[in-house]
């Protein structure tokens, strides 16, 4: 049998890492989208049901937004002797704690701790400490529809449900990279929706989600991806995790790309923690389980070393002697493309339209998990840190 040219080993690695990524950003999706119109799975939910609940706002020197916050909450549409509310707060030094103090006459409790420790370890404490069978877990600086309780809820008249996540709508109208991170949230919404149709998805907002107080597993104090390792144990003790679209709550989007890009570096850098203690991944029994692990995160988390090899290999075939139209249009769409990034990048913090806006969100993104994966390996990310402005 003859070996392969060199040539042509470039051309299959080439195709591999071309294949991966088509698979990742299109593929999946569509055999999603597919599965669906096969047959989703059914739900079972009712308006009927009212569990007692309590919300539980982890909270950092959140005195800009922390009484909006409260506010929010108390407008919440559910029953008031059914709802516990307390925010956990994490070591504050602003006055935060004096805030929530002054609610506290209507049933708002505050469990502060010192010093910082991170929002795990305040989950840690929190959550045994709550009165509710169903726990809600929400940022501070989310704010719910009064609803958005209501149709979590709901779902938990089904036994086989063991957490459930909303939609948390970035304001990113007004966002330098809003056209990227808009385009972004619609893709991983509709991922969220065709995954819960199947059985579970593997991805939690940790700006809202709700799941049953026993499922709840207390986790290493320098866990970084809580809210995904907490959905993940979910679905792991044999429960289903839901995205439902109408349980909805808003945010402001963050105003600066670098911080931004700060954030996505330090959840893809947890991410690969996690993945090396082996913590949330799921075994051979669990096909879907497994399958929307692998091609939800696993491969995503792989794409910027991906795109890498994409852009070396052809840069590689496109120089040989002899020309290869093929490798040579290749080359030129990817400079386009990164081209594009790069003129977005000028002004980073610049509102910019589609053209450059994409292509500049997609590169800031993917840099980003690169990143977060060198530092998710060396173990050099830290629990607590300053968090992006909203």
């Amino acid at each position: 049998m003859a070996l392969i040219t060199w040539d042509e080993g470039l051309w299959i690695i080439l195709a591999a890492a071309i294949l991966l990524v088509t698979y990742v950003y299109l593929g999946y999706p569509l055999l999603l989208g597919v599965l669906h119109l096969l047959g989703a799975r059914k739900q079972h939910q009712t308006d009927e049901i009212r569990p007692r609940v309590t919300l539980i706002i982890p909270a950092y020197n959140e005195c800009k937004i922390i009484r909006e916050k409260v506010e929010n909450s108390l407008k919440i549409d559910y029953l008031a002797d059914r709802l516990e509310i307390i925010v956990a707060s994490d070591g504050s030094e602003d006055g935060t704690n004096d805030i929530v103090r002054a609610y506290e006459s209507r049933g708002v409790k505050l469990l502060a701790s010192t010093p910082r420790s991170g929002k795990i370890s305040v989950l840690n404490r929190a959550v045994p400490a709550a009165a509710g069978e169903i726990i809600v877990l929400c940022d501070a600086n989310v704010l719910f529809r009064p609803d958005a309780l209501n149709r979590l809820i709901r779902h938990f008249a089904d036994s086989s449900v063991g957490a459930v996540t909303g939609d948390v709508r970035i304001k990113s109208e007004d966002a330098p990279f809003g056209e990227g991170e808009g385009l972004y949230y619609k893709y991983e919404r509709f991922i969220q929706l065709r995954e819960s149709e199947l059985g579970s998805t593997v991805t939690v907002d940790g700006g809202m989600y709700a799941l049953r107080k026993e499922l709840f597993r207390t986790l290493p104090s320098d866990t970084i991806l809580d809210d995904f390792i907490i959905g993940m144990n979910v679905a792991l003790a044999g429960k289903r995790v839901l995205y439902d679209p109408s349980a909805i709550a808003t945010e402001n989007a963050t105003m600066d790309v670098w911080q931004e890009f700060r954030r996505k570096v330090r959840i893809v850098a947890g991410a690969f923690r996690e993945l090396l203690r082996g913590q949330g991944v799921p075994g051979p029994f669990r096909p879907q389980l497994l399958w929307s692990y692998l091609s939800h995160k696993v491969l995503r988390w792989l794409v910027p070393w991906c795109l890498l090899v994409i852009l070396g290999v052809n840069i590689a075939l496109a120089w040989r002697p002899g020309p290869d139209l093929v490798a040579i249009a290749l080359l030129l769409a990817q400079v386009a493309f990164y081209g594009c990034a790069l003129i977005g990048l000028t002004r980073a913090n610049a509102r910019w339209p589609a053209v450059v806006g994409v292509p500049f969100y997609f590169c800031m993104v993917n840099t980003a998990a690169w990143l977060g994966a060198l530092r998710g390996v060396t173990g050099i990310e830290r629990v607590t840190w300053k968090k992006a402005e909203r």
